[in-house]
């Protein structure tokens, strides 16, 4: 008889972001401190500072239309009122968040003017454009490791070649195309 047992539920499992990885930076890379804490499979771009920097990507968690003033995305984005976020070409600043209604989603108002998937992982991008957006920072690589916020800049593994997980990766197709040795599968 178990007169002394207590049952613990299992934790979640960590999502699967790498299927193969096959190139990194030796002896890891300086990753910038952080204001949101960063799960691995966040694209990272050099800064002028020589620190790598998050690539913010905002995973969609309803499909959106044209006509829609707000979009609902996946918690943990770090999305902040005055980022840009783009899809293809196109994209335009966040001017309010509401991170505190949801526990599963935040939702940001944004026009963004065109329909999109459920899903589509859009980017956080350096200007507002209608027909120009680029990434916030050239991609460099996908980030291997968590890295927590407030805990300053840390060395942290940097994934330079892989084949990614479409469904868990954390870069939209746009950063993906611009890291060549990172597929999707």
């Amino acid at each position: 008889m178990n007169t002394d047992f207590s049952y613990t539920n299992a934790s979640a499992p960590a999502a699967i972001i790498f299927d193969t990885i096959y190139g990194e930076v030796s002896g890891g890379a300086l990753v910038a401190n952080p204001d949101h804490d960063l799960r691995a499979g966040v694209a990272v771009g050099r800064h002028t500072d020589g620190k790598l920097y998050p690539i913010k990507g905002y995973r969609l968690v309803k499909a959106v239309a044209s006509a829609d003033t707000t979009i609902e995305i996946a918690k943990g984005s770090g999305v902040l009122i005055g980022d840009i976020i783009a899809t293809a070409k196109k994209g335009v600043a966040v001017t309010a968040v509401d991170t505190t209604t949801y526990t599963t989603k935040d939702v940001v108002t944004v026009t963004l003017g065109v329909d999109i998937a459920i899903g589509k992982v859009l980017y956080q991008a350096a200007a507002a454009s209608a027909s120009a957006a680029v990434p916030i920072y050239t991609p460099f690589g996908i980030l291997g490791d968590d890295c927590k916020a407030g805990e300053g800049d840390r060395r942290k593994k940097v994934v330079l070649g892989a084949i990614v997980r479409k469904e868990t990766i954390l870069a939209s197709d746009e950063v993906i195309a611009l890291l060549p040795t990172i597929q999707k599968a």
